[in-house]
């Protein structure tokens, strides 16, 4: 990489101006001419009575992606101007371009002067323009404004139309001007050839291969991709790749289109003259056909010998007749359109007719279909609100021909059918440990087991048997597909924090792991007629990928890599395991994310990052918080796995139940000592923590046990587990397994004892709460009963909610201004930098 910081001077500053200090600007890169042809008639005036002009001409519509085609350098001269050296005699644009990076916010006034009129564009959008000229250098005029730098990379150009009148070269002078010598400090000038920090728009925008969908023969993969544009605009794709030349066969199709489960023919509906038509496209010869009109509305799958389709229609219950009064029957019900219930039909392609296959008042759901098209698996659903999970769910095998039903499990609390064997007489099975009696439990486990740790088992429907085939294996599952090439089941695996893809071979009764090109699989597709994969995935330093897989060799080679050429101009700093062994006698993994430009003779503030929860955090590129973007502004980044998640074995992921922060606080406040002792560029003073969901509860309870943190975040965090199990969608299901059996009735040491908000008077820490102040999964309560309660005692904190937004932040603008606080919090309390915050939070006296 190459900074032009040495290209800046400093420049003698008139008196009133000695609390300020510039540089100016003295090398970019310079394109053009782009000729200007005078319009017709242009010695009349145009209807609002003006003539055309320099006015008129400046403001000349040109793409911005000109700006920057056949570039050379150019420096500046004596007097501190940038020119273009080779003017044309005509009428013409230049255009100056070069890019201002910033590690920490600063404002800072730009100043351009210039002979000529000039447009200013920053990230192509344009922000001044000056419509003036003149006649030398000497006399030119200067346009200036305040400019919030925030720490990324911005690209800059100016659009100068030089006129074949003009005497002179088409030339700029650019000046920063700051308060401080040290906000100068703050700002670079790269060339557009090196590479730049990373930063959150390299998160947000560009374009993310989401799912992979290989056909059933192996011959085509369907590609969906998602697209941010500059200004947040998301968009799709889809389109069609040749699995074998990686070439695109079909682009930009309608979103709803599937495979077919035969071939590599396509299926999607549209509304025709005779109402929903299915049309189906093969893929080879691109030729279309209307496979059925009339189709009733809802979703549906092809049954595997395409001649029927297996419906889920929606029944939609009546409106409340008081509009100003409601009743809420079930803790459920709270929920948007849970009063509605779906039912599943049987559709006849041959003769039209829609056969409803069940009936009532519970929703059916439908679980698998046989390889013969005979059989369908479905389950129900009933509340069971007196013991946990608070319902039961029958599960039955329906003949498609005669409508005979057989009950498979009467009443499962835990668990349920993932798909047939290819020959139809068994079943795979998925649940907890608990599932199915508890077949599939560590005999290592002596307490209630996490029943977030999938596990899968297999069910042999004539001999009634069940087997369990990852009982001694220590990953959580996700089955893929039982291939009916090889007749061996695939799953998606949580592995510590990697989630990987395995193969259980069925004659050697084994897991088997695929090497894959990625530490996270976000989507598999297994074809079912050959051993072939299609998949999407990232890495702890790279985002999202698509790649196929060959199944007998398990070669995998990339189908898509969309965002390679943003990737190849970021620095990245490097990521390392880091696992320390703790006083209970466990290795507790992390990892650890550097700064590019790690220099170990320097000290760094330090930013901790954990879930705490049933979950690890993956080694993803994006999401909630990307990592790499702390590391970029300066930060070691140490991220734990503690106790009680998945992905490490079910005794460790049992940690989890009933425990609510004991152990896992523990094991943070530990592994951040060793950390420090053993990394001696860590300023110990300077150490924040950072977590989201039970996260930010983590956040909260750890300022209750210790005092190493210099400041915290909590983003919808849980501050009192009690209101949160009773208001929250999901508060009292997922402490069905997070407080197995225990309730605020029969265990007030845990609701009360493990909740921050009633040792709020033992936190010292200044702490950044941030909501969603439409979150349905942790009411925004949480963090306004701790902001309360810290207000009451004089502790610094700050509560920031964010309107409409739910659990996560999704909408663009929301998202930059929500991750721009987070980094200006930081900034304040672990670099002594205010300025951001102060800016986008400024003080007020109500």
């Amino acid at each position: 990489m190459r900074f032009l910081l040495i290209c800046f001077f400093f420049l003698p500053l008139p008196l009133a101006a000695q609390d300020s200090v510039s540089v100016v600007v003295q090398e970019c890169m310079v394109s053009g001419p782009v000729i200007l042809q005078n319009p017709m008639l242009n010695d009349s005036v145009n209807i609002f009575g003006g003539k055309y002009d320099v006015t008129q001409m400046l403001k000349t519509k040109i793409s911005t992606t000109m700006f920057r085609q056949n570039t050379k350098p150019v420096k500046t001269d004596t007097t501190g101007y940038l020119s273009a050296d080779m003017p044309t005699t005509k009428n013409a644009f230049y255009f100056f371009n070069f890019s201002v990076q910033a590690s920490r916010f600063v404002k800072v006034k730009m100043k351009i002067t210039t002979p000529q009129a000039i447009e200013v564009y920053i990230d192509e959008q344009m922000i001044a323009d000056k419509k003036t000229t003149q006649k030398s250098p000497s006399k030119a005029n200067t346009i200036s404004w305040t400019w919030k730098v925030e720490p990324r990379t911005y690209e800059i150009s100016v659009k100068c139309l030089y006129q074949q009148i003009d005497s002179i070269k088409p030339s700029i002078k650019v000046v920063f001007e700051t308060e401080k010598t040290d906000d100068l400090a703050k700002l670079f000038i790269v060339s557009e050839q090196s590479q730049r920090m990373f930063t959150i728009y390299d998160v947000l925008k560009g374009e993310r291969p989401t799912q992979a969908r290989i056909s059933p023969d192996g011959k085509y993969v369907l590609l969906r991709s998602s697209i941010v544009l500059p200004r947040g605009t998301r968009v799709s794709n889809v389109k069609v790749l040749n699995m074998a030349t990686g070439k695109t066969v079909i682009n930009n199709s309608t979103q709803d289109i599937h495979w077919m489960s035969k071939g590599s023919r396509l299926y999607y509906t549209t509304n025709g003259a005779y109402g929903r038509k299915l049309v189906i496209v093969d893929v080879a010869t691109l030729q279309e056909t209307i496979l059925a009109e009339n189709l009733p509305e809802g979703d549906f799958v092809f049954t595997p010998d395409e001649q029927s389709l297996i419906f889920t229609i929606s029944d939609k219950a009546p409106e409340e007749t008081n509009n100003s009064m409601r009743q809420i029957l079930t803790p459920e019900d709270r929920q948007p359109d849970w009063r509605n219930r779906t039912l599943l039909y049987h559709y006849s392609l041959k003769t039209g007719m829609l056969q409803p296959l069940a009936f009532g008042y519970h929703n059916t759901k439908l679980l698998a279909v046989s390889p013969d098209s005979r059989s369908i698996i479905f389950s129900t659903e009933r509340d069971n609100y007196t013991e946990r999970p608070f319902s039961l769910q029958p599960i039955y095998q329906l003949n498609l021909t005669d409508l005979k039903v057989d009950t498979l499990w009467k009443d499962i609390r835990f668990g349920s059918v993932s798909c047939f064997s290819p020959d139809g007489k068994q079943l795979l099975l998925t649940g907890g440990p608990e599932s199915f009696d508890g077949i599939g439990r560590d005999k290592n486990v002596e307490g209630m087991t996490n029943e977030y740790d999938q596990q899968a088992f297999i069910y042999d429907i004539a001999k009634k048997t069940i087997h369990p085939i990852t009982q001694e294996f220590r990953p959580s599952v996700t089955p893929v597909e039982w291939c009916r090439a090889d007749n061996n089941i695939y799953f998606a695996a949580t592995e510590e924090d990697y989630v990987r893809l395995y193969r259980y071979n069925i004659k050697r009764e084994k897991m088997e792991r695929i090497p894959l090109p990625v530490d996270v699989i976000q989507n598999i597709s297994i074809s079912t007629d050959v051993a072939a994969a299609a998949c999407v995935g990232q890495s702890v330093s790279y985002p999202s990928i698509a790649f196929k897989v060959d199944l007998r060799s398990d070669k995998a080679d990339v189908l898509a890599d969309p965002m390679k050429p943003v990737m190849e101009k970021i620095l990245l700093g490097k990521v390392q395991d880091w696992t320390f062994h703790s006083s209970g006698g466990d290795d507790i993994k992390g990892r650890v994310y550097y700064p590019y430009d790690f220099d170990a003779t320097k000290k760094y503030p330090l930013i901790v990052n954990y879930y705490g929860g049933t979950t690890p955090i993956e080694r993803s590129f994006d999401g909630r918080y990307p990592l790499h973007l702390y590391a970029s502004m300066g930060y070691v980044v140490y991220v734990l796995e503690p106790s009680g998640t998945i992905g490490f074995g079910q005794e460790f992921s049992s940690r989890h139940v009933n425990a609510w922060g004991e152990h896992t606080a523990d094991e943070i406040i530990e592994g951040v000592k060793e950390f420090c002792d053993v990394h001696p560029f860590i300023d110990r003073s300077k150490i924040g923590c950072i977590g989201a969901s039970y996260g930010g509860f983590m956040t909260m309870y750890l300022q209750t046990k210790t005092d190493i943190f210099a400041t915290g975040i909590s983003h919808a965090g849980i501050s009192d587990i009690t209101s949160y199990w009773g208001e929250g969608y999901w508060g009292y299901s997922y402490n069905a397994v997070a407080a197995a059996n225990s309730y605020p009735w029969n265990n007030t040491d845990l609701y009360v004892g493990h909740s921050p908000l009633f040792a709020a008077d033992k936190v010292k820490t200044p702490l950044l709460l941030l909501h969603g102040d439409s979150d349905t999964n942790v009411p925004v309560g949480e963090s306004i009963q701790m902001f309360t309660a810290l207000k009451l005692l004089g502790n610094p904190v700050e509560l920031i909610t964010v309107q409409g937004e739910n659990h996560h932040i999704l909408d663009y603008d929301k998202r930059i201004r929500w991750n721009n606080t987070i980094f200006a919090w930081f900034a304040k309390w672990l670099q002594n930098d205010a300025a951001w915050w102060n800016e986008l939070y400024p003080e007020k006296n109500f």
